[in-house]
């Protein structure tokens, strides 16, 4: 479902392992980065609650670590959400 919000206004869509993927590691495909942006950014944040605990069963991570890579993809990307995100 967050793979899926975040894909709404692109061409290309980001698949949910991508999605995963990116958020376990903070590594983002070049090609992806807008998508995950505008997730962090304006979906709503039991969305980005979801994707966080749907990424550390999917990688088999704690979510703390999950949710450390989103505090910092949001910083990177510079989002307004940041503090929330952090």
């Amino acid at each position: 479902m967050a793979a899926k919000t975040a894909s709404v206004s692109y061409k290309r869509e980001l698949d949910a392992d991508t999605l995963a993927h990116a958020l376990a590691t903070g590594n983002v495909p070049d090609a992806f980065l807008a998508h995950v942006a505008k997730l962090l950014e304006e979906a709503p944040l039991p969305i980005v609650v979801m994707a966080v605990e749907e990424t550390a069963q999917r990688e088999q991570v704690k979510p703390q670590h999950v949710w450390r890579n989103v505090a910092k993809l949001a910083k990177d990307l510079e989002l307004s959400r940041q503090d929330v995100l952090a």
